[in-house]
């Protein structure tokens, strides 16, 4: 039967049912073979422009958008949505800027629209304007208060801005109105640990963990590390969270290939090359890099805080700006640089970048350093660990190839200063004469049994207090409500404000002794911890975040710090606390030996990291898959 025997009814019916089934490019030439027997029909081409646009054919969807405009200039709706599509597109190509030009123009023109507001806010989103995208966002939610999409969008932005409790009565009203929607629950528990509000959060847990062992994608792998210590369970959400959010799209490019020169191209790509955590741990292993034999790039989504710190990244490799770029162009960017091994930063934390990863941008990918996890994608080749937060046993939790470094997998930047002041306790807002407790963990670390505790510990350790890590007055309010209801004067706990990194190496100083988080360990803060010469006590798990403290410790040579249940780790506690001789003696060795560690070893730990870039490529040469090693210690 020919296409102008086929009624247009017939024509139409045939090309929804394709786009109800996801089968866009078929529809796409269904809608064409309709609009030859309807070539005027404005709605048919919008249509067609909509289903060009999910098979991922932007610039013909524009055209047909066009025509529906051309064919029927007095409908304002036509005009909005090749508007927003114009926009969008610009969006997807990382002309972020133009893009927001052209959305701010589609609210002027149709104010009453909530779409309009809507991308308006998720572009100001993406260019670091929070606060614009929260009014863009509201106005949108005002003009349609059903949309959940928007109060989830609404809710992420509020997130950025710290505004945890307004982000939180956002999540819980969402969960009330559409409880079976993915994530909810999980981003309301990491908010309420945030904040130090466990009311409830017995029955988020709960909820969040049966989802899972359900099979269902329900839960926020970074967030879920705070207080999940299955590692089986944390692959689960990780696998569930990539395959949803970014599949394998290695088909958009060219299979990729090892160079052949005599240098290795090693990319890391992150959006924290600023004074930020990851790079504090990194900067002098990119400094130390062999520039004789590996060629060293850095790939910022972030952006150039002006620090000293941003600088020596700057000196050290070469910078590429990726923010406001779209995934293919990323990609793209890599490939033209010959990149042979990329380097995920970042994993499920801070501003990653995983859908450049999912076009297998380089031969070899691999995860390091920002998650401590696997990522649960096929695309990732390899994970760098140590025997220690990845034992045998526990190997097949992960994903990735795993590459055992022989001390800690942990880099460190043995150049730090430690500053002179606080001089005193007091200027660090101390009492003298007290024995200090301190946490400087993130608060979503802390939970309930491990709090529990620490109170017993301050009630056992007469004139002790607790230094804790926060400057938002809920969060101070509900951990000092918590220690009353445990039976703790709530004047006994203080708060540590952020500070500049030397000065808070001098504030870990003037403490007694550090008290690590169970399941998710300190990993930075741990390190800070022990470069200032302060003993930390930890407590192990199954899970890699819940052996990072361990490692750090193993690295140093004091494994009498670790601990492998919550009694032994709070008779320890007290026996330090209350032991003096002990205490000092612990410490005493710290400072002997810290200095002089594999922790802090930089140009040993590089050329250990280096070899294992070397095996890898090495193994791919040889036409090998990725498989785990584990790097010999270097002399």
């Amino acid at each position: 039967m020919s296409t102008l025997a086929t009624p247009l009814p017939t024509a139409l019916a045939l090309a929804r049912s394709l786009v109800a089934q996801q089968r866009h490019a078929e529809a796409a030439d269904a809608y064409l073979r309709a609009l030859q027997l309807a070539p005027g029909a404005a709605a048919l081409h919008v249509e067609l422009a909509q289903c060009l646009r999910s098979a991922g054919r932007g610039e013909e969807a524009t055209q047909h958008f066009e025509r529906a405009v051309a064919l029927e200039p007095e409908r304002p709706q036509w005009q909005l949505l090749a508007l927003l599509h114009v926009g969008t597109l610009l969006d997807e190509k990382g002309q972020t800027h133009e893009a927001l030009a052209t959305f701010e123009e589609a609210t002027r023109r149709f104010p009453a629209s909530a779409d309009a507001w809507a991308v308006l806010g998720v572009v100001q989103s993406h260019l670091r304007s929070p606060a614009e995208a929260q009014v863009s966002l509201g106005r949108a939610l005002q003009l349609d208060p059903s949309r959940i999409d928007l109060m989830e969008r609404l809710a992420r932005v509020l997130v950025d801005q710290k505004q945890f409790e307004d982000a939180a009565i956002v999540y819980e009203h969402m969960l009330r109105q559409e409880p079976g929607r993915p994530l909810l629950a999980s981003w309301l528990l990491h908010l309420k640990y945030l904040m130090g509000d466990w009311l409830n959060i017995e029955a988020l847990q709960a909820r969040v963990q049966a989802r899972l062992q359900a099979g269902v994608a329900d839960a926020e792998p970074f967030g879920l590390q705070g207080w999940c210590a299955d590692p089986a369970l944390l692959r689960a959400a990780a696998r569930a969270q990539n395959a949803r959010a970014h599949p394998p799209r290695g088909h958009l490019l060219p299979p990729p290939a090892l160079g052949r020169g005599t240098k290795l191209r090693i990319g890391y790509l992150a959006g924290e090359f600023r004074e930020q955590a990851t790079s504090v741990l990194l900067t002098e292993v990119l400094e130390r890099h062999d520039a004789k034999r590996f060629e060293v790039h850095a790939f910022d989504n972030g952006w150039d805080d002006g620090s000293a710190r941003r600088r020596r990244i700057e000196a050290a490799c070469r910078v590429h700006t990726v923010r406001g770029l779209s995934d293919l162009e990323a990609a793209r960017l890599v490939r033209a640089q010959g990149i042979d091994i990329l380097v995920n930063l970042n994993g499920f934390f801070g501003l990653a970048r995983t859908g450049v990863f999912s076009m297998r941008a380089a031969p070899l990918q691999v995860n390091y350093l920002g998650f401590p996890g696997t990522l649960g994608a096929p695309y990732i080749d390899y994970l760098i660990a140590d025997s220690t937060v990845i034992p045998a046993a526990e190997r097949a939790h992960y994903d990735e190839a795993v590459v055992t470094l022989p001390y800690s997998y942990q880099p460190n930047d043995s150049t730090r200063p430690i500053a002179a002041e606080p001089a005193r306790r007091a200027d660090a807002g101390l009492p003298e004469q007290a024995f200090v407790f301190c946490c400087l963990n993130n608060a979503y670390k802390i939970l309930p049994p491990v709090f529990d505790v620490w109170m017993r510990l301050l009630l056992q350790v007469p004139g002790s207090v607790l230094l804790l890590y926060g400057d938002k007055p809920e969060l101070q309010a509900n951990l000092r409500h918590e220690a009353a209801q445990r039976g703790v004067a709530p004047e006994r706990l203080f708060f540590a404000p952020p500070w500049r990194n030397d000065r808070h190496l001098r504030r870990l100083q003037l403490c007694d002794l550090f008290l690590d988080t169970w399941p998710y360990n300190a990993h930075t803060t741990g390190s800070d911890a022990l470069w200032a010469g302060l003993p930390v006590l930890t407590c192990t798990g199954r899970s890699f975040p819940s052996r990072v403290g361990a490692s750090l410790l193993q690295a140093v040579g004091l494994p009498e710090l670790v601990t492998h249940d919550l009694e032994s780790y709070e008779a320890q506690a007290l026996r330090l606390a209350t032991q003096p001789a002990l205490l000092q003696a612990l410490r005493t060795s710290l400072q002997a030996r810290v200095r002089s560690s594999p922790l802090y070893d930089t140009a040993r730990y590089t050329r250990e990291l280096e070899a294992a870039y070397n095996t890898m490529a090495a193994l791919a040469r040889s036409g090998l898959p990725p498989q785990g090693f584990a790097v010999p210690a270097s002399v």
